[in-house]
């Protein structure tokens, strides 16, 4: 099944100019330029014109079609289609009129576009396989963007705008290109997403509060058949129980067990259903032959290197239940780990702030959280608060050239960002070369930070844009299920109330989440907020790769990623055969390898057009 896109081409060729897939077909035969596939839900795929105007709206948009008309029709007299973006919900617009094209991403990019341009045209889409087919090549692999994206996710600086496909770049969360005339794409920010000195947490916890409980309130009203997953964890749970509230009658929330290697979350997960009698929890029990690794070479590669995919069973298992109980729209808590938990760099922040009285507090309590010694993270926040950022790519130019495998702890994360750490040795020595080559080169520039911007609220803006990626990858997944995932706190308005405070005062007090918690008071029951651990999937991982070692040893000895040169599939085996012994791997490294592994055969398989 393919995803559905769109795909504009400016100035408009006529029709026969143009090759794409069979299938694809014009939005408004009268006004050249906009094509698209089918296979999109209800309200998802929504449309409008005006004048010589034509609006798309990609996604999940609140505004009812007086609003949508009514703003449309002003953009269109004023020339303003920046404007475009406050209305309640998360969702990408395409504008097409006579004089150009103007594409707005979401703020949590949940919806990228990709774009190519030539001399006289350009070529902007929501997939890429629609943006290579209308520009009329074959995509393949950008080595570097894909080697950085693996072994150096939490650096985007690395990749820019680059996508996975060369010659193709990405229009990211918050991004708007416009192309006039001339056809020469011009991409800016459409939208800051900045701290605000002047507000407090209790302003933010209010304004969060009433976006958080409008955008699920907004989902349960559009009448299909709703459900939630109910982890145990505070995100998820409180958007359940935020749904239960608008319901006339029960909710169904589902929570993922596997008796093999428990998460542990599934007695919490009881124990807050209890809480509320419209809940009616299941629980979707894994197996021996849903576990992480199992059926790699039976996935079906999608759009995007996907790192989810090693999970693929799992998550059959979780859409095929949600789905057999009549979920249509899906409910989840994706996005609020990095809106709402500070990066632990927000130490070396207030250090540069010169925050020393709320630093000592903060210094012993992550100390005492992590069993380190306060003098160990002290000494390690004054060295990232005294690095500027040139000079750290300096250092990891550095690691690149001389990489020392060491696998990544808690203290690692104060700083500007993590290299490969453990996975250091699969790296070849043309990716070595190439990663080093870039970080240097970033480090000869200056102005890559924005004023205002500390290392922490980077890093949450960054979080914020992988989980709107994973959240996409999701959707696509239950899209061939009849399941549309839905992520409220993905909303444009919920990132805004997280974002206008700093990482600082989103620091846990004696409680994980306090904005949260304060947003959610009176609405949700406080014992869910009294959770102090958190479960994961790390154990189920170590199983499943003990399990799978000799098929993923095969998987990965005749390898795409290894004939991209991209790593060494010696040194990857050996990880992989350690892990199945129990000893400690670079699971996550893994994990984006093989989905890159994925998604590069099929790439193969598929022709131009795919």
């Amino acid at each position: 099944m393919r995803e559905p896109g769109v795909v504009v081409v400016w100035p408009p060729l006529p029709g026969p100019s143009v090759s794409l897939p069979p299938g694809v077909e014009e939005v408004w035969p009268d006004r050249p330029g906009l094509w698209h596939s089918g296979g999109w839900h209800v309200g998802e795929f929504r449309t409008m014109r005006y004048r010589d105007a034509g609006l798309l709206v990609l996604g999940h948009c609140f505004a009812g079609e007086e609003r949508l008309a009514a703003d449309f029709r002003g953009a269109v007299e004023q020339r303003r289609f920046d404007v475009l973006g406050r209305w309640s919900g998360s969702y990408s617009t395409v504008v097409l009129h006579d004089h150009g094209v103007t594409v707005a991403v979401d703020l949590a990019g949940q919806i990228p576009f990709y774009h190519f341009s030539a001399p006289g045209r350009v070529v902007v889409g929501s997939t890429l396989s629609l943006t290579t087919a209308a520009a009329g090549f074959r995509g393949e692999p950008d080595f570097l963007a894909v080697a950085a994206r693996v072994f150096c996710p939490d650096v985007p600086a690395l990749v820019g705008d680059r996508s996975v496909v060369k010659g193709v770049r990405r229009l990211g969360g918050g991004l708007l290109l416009t192309a006039a005339a001339d056809a020469r794409p011009q991409v800016r920010s459409g939208e800051a997403l900045l701290p605000d000195p002047g507000v407090t947490a209790e302003d933010a916890a209010m304004v969060l509060r009433s976006a958080l409980t409008a955008a699920v309130a907004a989902r349960v009203a559009d009448g299909r058949s709703v459900s939630a997953d109910f982890s145990g964890g505070a995100d998820s749970t409180s958007i359940a129980f935020l749904a239960a509230r608008q319901l006339s009658g029960p909710l169904r929330v589902f929570n993922y067990h596997n008796p093999l290697a428990p998460a542990h979350d599934l007695e919490y997960a009881e124990r807050y259903a209890r809480l509320d009698s419209r809940l009616r929890l299941e629980v979707v029990l894994g197996r021996s032959d849903t576990l992480t690794y199992r059926g790699l070479a039976d996935v079906v590669a999608g759009d995007l290197p996907d790192q989810a995919a090693v999970a693929d069973a799992r998550t059959e298992l979780r859409l095929s239940r949600i789905a057999a109980a009549g979920g249509l729209l899906h409910l989840g808590g994706e996005g609020a780990d990095a809106l709402l938990v500070p990066a632990p760099s927000y130490l070396a922040d207030l250090a540069r702030r010169g925050a020393v009285r709320g630093l000592a507090a903060q210094v012993l309590a992550a100390s005492r959280d992590r069993y380190v010694s306060p003098s160990v993270v002290l000494k390690q926040l004054i060295r990232t608060a005294g690095t500027s950022m040139p000079r750290a790519f300096r250092g990891l130019a550095a690691q690149l050239e001389r990489p020392a495998p060491q696998a990544m702890q808690w203290l690692d994360a104060i700083s500007w960002w993590t290299g490969p750490g453990a996975a250091s040795p699969w790296l070849t020595e043309r990716a070595r070369r190439e990663l080093s080559d870039v970080a240097y080169d970033l480090s000869r520039q200056r102005d890559l930070q924005p004023r205002g911007v500390g290392i922490a609220d980077a890093a949450a803006l960054h979080d914020l844009r992988a989980a709107g990626a994973v959240h996409r990858r999701l959707v696509e997944t239950a899209r061939r299920h009849g399941i549309w995932p839905q992520a409220p706190f993905l909303d444009n308005d919920v990132i805004r109330a997280c974002t206008k405070v700093g990482a600082a005062l989103k620091v846990p007090d004696e409680r994980p989440k306090p904005l949260l918690r304060k947003a959610m008071e009176g609405l949700v029951p406080a014992p869910v907020f009294a959770r102090r651990t958190k479960g994961n999937y790390i154990g189920e991982d170590y199983l499943g790769v003990r399990a799978a070692v000799r098929s993923l040893t095969a998987f990965l000895s005749t390898s795409h990623v290894a004939d991209l040169g991209l790593v060494d599939p010696e040194a990857v085996i050996r990880s992989v055969e350690q892990a199945g012994t129990g000893a400690p791997a670079p699971l996550p490294a893994l994990n984006r390898l093989l989905g890159v592994e994925v998604w590069l055969r099929g790439l193969a398989d598929a022709g131009p057009g795919r």
